[in-house]
């Protein structure tokens, strides 16, 4: 899964006419790491939302969100299968596998045990068949809208602080 974040780039043509002694190679370039710097910003701040709403590591998430350039452009690229419960904050209790997804809602899941380092749980009464036991997928995570809106919201501020600093940078001063 994809998380395209699209911004604005009519302002794009007058600020070239504007600026008539920066060509519009190095306008594609100032913009292009812009975006890369928006893209890692709003990974910053989806995994600080995702880790205030659930229990897996900062790791976990930035392993699977990779950021693709393009000409003058980035794409926050999600992508992973369901997540093992591991992942998340899972432990082995007496009773069975305690597992808490999100914060401060764990809950004891019916017929688990451990299996080596994998937790399992029967699906019937009987003692087959099993089933390893997984949560969201990252891709889930990062799709909550609190999330998205946090995304969109770091990403287009840093986006427009750093394409000024960068078209700055091409005039010769600073920002």
């Amino acid at each position: 899964m994809a998380i395209q974040i699209h911004f604005e780039h009519s302002g794009m043509d007058e600020l070239l006419r504007t600026m008539q002694n920066i060509s519009e190679e190095n306008a594609h370039k100032a913009a292009g790491r812009a975006a890369k710097r928006a893209a890692i910003a709003a990974r910053v701040a989806a995994t600080k939302r995702i880790r205030a709403i659930y229990t897996i590591k900062a790791r976990d998430l930035k392993s699977h969100a990779q950021i693709l350039l393009k000409r003058d452009g980035a794409i926050l690229h999600i992508k992973g299968p369901m997540e093992s419960v591991t992942k998340y904050k899972a432990k082995k209790t007496r009773k069975g596998i305690s597992v808490a997804i999100k914060k401060g809602n764990s809950k004891l899941v019916p017929r688990s045990f451990e299996y080596g380092r994998k937790f399992m749980q029967r699906e019937g009464a009987s003692r087959l068949p099993i089933r390893g036991l997984y949560g969201p997928s990252v891709p889930q995570l990062f799709g909550n809208p609190e999330v998205i809106s946090a995304m969109e919201e770091r990403g287009l501020a840093v986006f427009e602080e750093r394409l000024r600093h960068e078209f700055g940078r091409l005039m010769g001063g600073a920002t």
